[in-house]
């Protein structure tokens, strides 16, 4: 007989820690998108997700643990690991960054405001500079992963290193440039994305 190696179904009591936990999450996030890091008290996120502040500190850790929850969703979720499976299956350097720039504007439509709120949080907190240092580190670590596949198909500029290009496509496509394109020159999202695509071609792709 076949050996049963479905995993256990979790109990109750862990269904709704982790219920709690996402409440916990998401009136943080909510809080910190409005009032910003700094303004927001565990006392607020805990009225809202309606738990006791003790809570807010055993499950998710404070303010600091939520910052860091948050940052997680940003820089690892599941959106990430899609762009660059799809940036290795593009057979031409050209289709890559199309695919790269497709997934920036994802990650900017789901976790635009977790961006804002680290990248805010950070000029005045050295906890959150360095959870914004490890979400940048996170950025490039990725973005070496593509970059090796684009050079793998010879598209690269043989005067850049790989390094030259994950520093090219990270100055021109990170958050802070999408969001000055799209929310202060009032360009449309696909607008943006394809004008910054073509600035990051010209910068690091062979005549």
């Amino acid at each position: 007989m076949p050996q049963n190696t479905d995993r256990p179904l979790p109990s109750r009591r862990d269904e709704y820690a982790e219920a709690t936990r996402l409440a916990v999450v998401d009136a943080a996030r909510e809080l910190f998108g409005s009032n910003g890091h700094a303004r927001t008290r565990v006392e607020e996120i805990a009225r809202r997700a309606r738990v006791s502040p003790s809570t807010v500190y055993a499950q998710c850790g404070g303010k600091q643990g939520l910052l860091e929850t948050l940052m997680d969703t940003w820089t690892t979720g599941t959106t990430i690991q899609q762009i660059i499976d799809s940036c290795h299956t593009a057979k031409t350097g050209r289709a890559k960054l199309s695919v790269l720039a497709d997934g920036y504007l994802a990650v900017y439509r789901e976790s635009g405001d977790i961006a804002r709120i680290v990248s805010e949080a950070a000029a005045t907190s050295p906890s959150a500079e360095s959870c914004l240092r490890t979400a940048d580190t996170r950025h490039r670590d990725a973005l070496a992963q593509i970059v090796a596949s684009i050079r793998s198909t010879g598209a690269l500029s043989d005067e850049l290193s790989d390094d030259d290009v994950v520093k090219a496509i990270h100055y021109h496509f990170r958050h802070q440039q999408l969001a000055l394109t799209i929310e202060e020159f009032r360009w449309s999202e696909v607008h943006a994305r394809d004008t910054i695509r073509q600035w990051v071609e010209r910068a690091i792709l062979r005549d």
